[in-house]
């Protein structure tokens, strides 16, 4: 199955940017070809004074937000601009991102670290939650991501796409950007960890009308693009190149078949 075949598709996001930054161009092919198309930000949660360590808080600081209320409000309001961009729809479910998750997580060696015990519980919690959305329809195509990079948020949400495909769902994997931008081999890496939960992998060609809607989705993370792609002048050019390096040549999107066990 292609991906594009999708007759609906629920796109599902750790956080406020992924789809955009990773995937855009298909989830913008599918809107625009007049296909039903979801965007679910999984961490999407509010976020109390409580909840914010120091960690968090020097997240806050490279942001240029300190204000918890205003986290919020700015990175929804980017989100549903992004969204807008993309010709999808948007839900936000209310788990908090690893960083606002008490003591589990409280430097960036964590959040790429073993996942805790405990929150492994929550992939069947997801699972749950996504087949009783208003949004869902039998039949639907839902995309998660790879896990590239091992940030634990990803993690878990590529755990609850392989526990839909376990149910007879289908499910694509989809390479997390800008991950596997700054470090390509991280994706062999993470397919190597994955092992035979992943069929071959399809790409699909992005014309370009779709590709710059996945530009303008991302400029839409005002404040998170000077953070995601610090390593680079040009970010534009720098996710043209590897969706361009993706489909020899032509901007491409690529994908891997969930496997149910």
């Amino acid at each position: 199955m292609n991906p594009l075949d999708a007759a609906s598709a629920l796109f599902l996001q750790p956080h406020y940017d992924d789809v955009a930054l990773s995937c855009g161009g298909t989830a913008a092919l599918l809107a625009t070809g007049g296909k039903p198309v979801t965007i679910i930000t999984v961490c999407a949660s509010d976020i109390v004074a409580t909840m914010v360590d120091d960690f968090a808080a020097w997240k806050h600081e490279r942001w240029r937000i300190s204000d918890p209320d205003e986290v919020v409000r700015i990175r929804r309001a980017e989100d549903q601009a992004s969204a807008d961009a993309l010709g999808c729809d948007l839900r936000w479910l209310g788990i908090p991102d690893a960083i606002y998750r008490g003591e589990r997580y409280t430097s960036d060696a964590d959040l790429f670290g073993p996942i805790h015990a405990e929150e492994l519980e929550m992939v069947d919690h997801m699972a749950e939650e996504l087949v009783g959305l208003p949004e869902w329809r039998e039949g639907d195509t839902v995309f998660v991501p790879l896990g590239v990079g091992g940030h634990v948020d990803h993690r878990i949400a590529f755990a609850t796409g392989a526990a839909l495909a376990d149910r007879g769902v289908t499910v694509f994997a989809y390479v997390d950007c800008p991950y596997a931008i700054h470090t390509p081999s991280g994706v062999p890496a993470r397919l190597a960890e994955v092992g035979d939960r992943l069929g071959s992998p399809v790409t699909v060609p992005v014309a370009d009308e779709a590709f710059e809607r996945r530009l303008a989705a991302i400029a839409c993370y005002t404040s998170q693009v000077p953070i995601i792609f610090r390593f680079t002048d040009d970010w534009r050019a720098a996710v043209r190149r590897f969706a361009e390096e993706t489909g020899d040549g032509r901007p491409a999107e690529r994908f891997w078949r969930v496997r149910p066990r």
